[in-house]
C-alpha cells in the first residue's frame, strides 16, 4: 500500500444544523491541512453534517452528494486534500445514510465515491430503517488521490464480517469506517485488550472488530466515531487506526483529531 498520512476527526455535530456543521468541518480540514506532515486524508464520523438521532428530520437535512461536496469546498481553505464525511443523502427520490469521499482543491471538488449504508440497525436504541433506505450498490472499492484503493463501511456494515470480506476482495487497501455508535453496556465494561483500561463493552467490541478486519484481510482500517451527547445518548468516540501487522493504537474518547501514518 502507498504511504499515507491519515487524520481522524472525532467530531461532535450540532444536531440538525447542517450549515453550521459543514462550516465547522471545513475549519477542521483547514486546520488539519496545516499539520506537518500534511494528512492525505481526513475522516469524519457517520452523520457528521447533522447528528445521528434526527429521525424524521432526515427529510429536511438530506442533501445530494454534489451539494455537500460544493459546500465543503466553499468552507475549506487550503491545498488539495481527501475528506470522508458521513451525511444523510438525497438520491433518486430516496434518502440514505451515506458517506462521501471527496478531493477538495482550488478547482471544483472531485467526488470519488459515495457509499450508502447497507445494514440498517433496528434494535435497541436504533430504528434506522424507519427513516432511511438501504444502499443497493453494496460495498465497492475505489481509487484515491494518494494512489491506493479504499472502501467504506458505515458503522453497522462493519459488524457484518461479509462486508469487510467484500471490501478486501474488491482490492481495498484501506477500509474506512465512519461511525455513530453510542456507548452501550456500561455495566458490563471489560478490560481493553492490551491496555488494561476499563471501557464500555461497545468500545471493546469495536476494538475487536477493527482489529479483526485488519488482521484477517491484511488491510488498514480507519474508524472515526462521533463524540458527545444526543438526546441523553452518549457517543464515546474511541476512534482508531489499525494496520495488519500492528493493530495496537489506543482509542480516544473526546472531541479531537488524531493523526498517524500508515
Amino acid at each position: 500500500m502507498p504511504h499515507i498520512c491519515l487524520a481522524l476527526s472525532q467530531f461532535r455535530p450540532t444536531k440538525g444544523e447542517y450549515a453550521d456543521n459543514v462550516s465547522r468541518i471545513g475549519a477542521v480540514v483547514t486546520q488539519a491541512a496545516q499539520l506537518d506532515p500534511k494528512p492525505d486524508l481526513v475522516v469524519f464520523p457517520e452523520t457528521a453534517t447533522s447528528g445521528y438521532f434526527v429521525e424524521g428530520g432526515v427529510k429536511e437535512l438530506a442533501v445530494t452528494a454534489g451539494t455537500l461536496a460544493r459546500d465543503l469546498a466553499a468552507a475549506y481553505q487550503g491545498p488539495a486534500i481527501d475528506v470522508v464525511v458521513g451525511f444523510y443523502e438525497r438520491f433518486q427520490n430516496h434518502i440514505y445514510n451515506s458517506a462521501l469521499y471527496v478531493t477538495l482543491h482550488k478547482k471544483k471538488p472531485e467526488v470519488r465515491h459515495v457509499h450508502r449504508k447497507v445494514f440498517l440497525p433496528t434494535y435497541g436504541v436504533f430504528d434506522e430503517e424507519r427513516f432511511v433506505d438501504r444502499g443497493q450498490e453494496g460495498v465497492r472499492s475505489f481509487e484515491t488521490s494518494w494512489g491506493g484503493k479504499a472502501a467504506i463501511l458505515i458503522c453497522e456494515d462493519a459488524w457484518h464480517s461479509l462486508a469487510a470480506t467484500v471490501a478486501a476482495l474488491e482490492g481495498a487497501q484501506l477500509v474506512i469506517v465512519p461511525s455513530a455508535s453510542p456507548a452501550r453496556g456500561l455495566g458490563e465494561a471489560e478490560d481493553c485488550e492490551g491496555g488494561g483500561e476499563t471501557l464500555p463493552a461497545s468500545v471493546v467490541r469495536w476494538e475487536r472488530i477493527v482489529r479483526g478486519i485488519a488482521e484477517e484481510h491484511g488491510v488498514f482500517v480507519a474508524l472515526a466515531n462521533l463524540v458527545g451527547f444526543e438526546g441523553g445518548k452518549g457517543f464515546p468516540g474511541a476512534s482508531a487506526a489499525k494496520c495488519p501487522a500492528r493493530a495496537d493504537s489506543k482509542p480516544e474518547r473526546r472531541e479531537a483529531e488524531r493523526e498517524g501514518e500508515v
